[in-house]
């Protein structure tokens, strides 16, 4: 079993991209939210430990996350994984590298979708969602047929709060202060590759899927 770690900044689209991957390669698809979720509905100690933090209205730790994960992975898989969402910052690189290590796991490719901010603004602040059934358009890349109307339900289709500008770059502050570390840790290895993610998700797909298939 080899681990695949596929990294990139909100609106990306890497949550796409780890989609197909998983398709196309028949990896196990893991994210941080998923083990999460699943911990918590079996109510183990670390998913008790991890349902607390969350109800107190806190970040779930490091600590916790990675023993979430390391958990999942001492229970074995058929084929690789490939994980989307994690690791987020360098203390969790650094302790699963140090897992692996113990429990004699490879870790396989490790692949960044690139993409600069100024075009992750524009994603996000164009983008557009179903008041009812939550179906996604963009003012530019993808309009409805109708303005402001869903084309699949025909409910109107409304700006979130959160898509704005000014919430944008906040978050991306946020999230580069812990991102840029995590980056610099993974570009030093040598199975570490960068795909420019300001292309078609056609062609980011076909990208990825030749890093793939060099590195196997």
């Amino acid at each position: 079993m080899k681990v695949h770690i596929l990294l990139g900044p909100p609106g990306s689209g890497k949550g796409t991209q780890a989609q197909r991957l998983v398709e196309k390669f028949k990896l196990n698809h893991l994210s941080t939210g998923d083990i999460l979720r699943d911990a918590v509905s079996k109510g183990t100690e670390i998913g008790l430990r991890a349902k607390a933090i969350m109800a107190s209205g806190k970040l779930v730790d490091d600590d916790t996350v990675n023993g979430l994960v390391f958990a999942r992975l001492r229970q074995g898989f058929e084929g690789d994984v490939l994980f989307d969402g994690y690791p987020r910052t360098l203390q969790q690189a650094e302790a699963l590298g140090e897992f692996l290590s113990t429990q004699m796991i490879e870790l396989g490719h490790v692949l960044s979708v690139a993409v600069p901010d100024g075009v992750l603004e524009a994603r996000v602040v164009g983008r557009r969602v179903c008041s009812n059934c939550g179906a996604i358009y963009h003012v530019e890349t993808k309009p409805p047929k109708q303005d402001g109307i869903c084309d699949l339900c025909g409910s109107p289709l409304k700006h979130r709060s959160d898509d704005t500008a000014e919430a944008f770059r906040s978050r991306m502050a946020e999230f580069n202060a812990t991102f840029q570390p995590l980056l610099g840790f993974y570009e030093r290895k040598p199975n570490f590759r960068s795909v420019d993610g300001n292309l078609a998700p056609e062609q980011v797909f076909e990208s990825l899927v030749k890093l793939f298939a060099e590195c196997a």
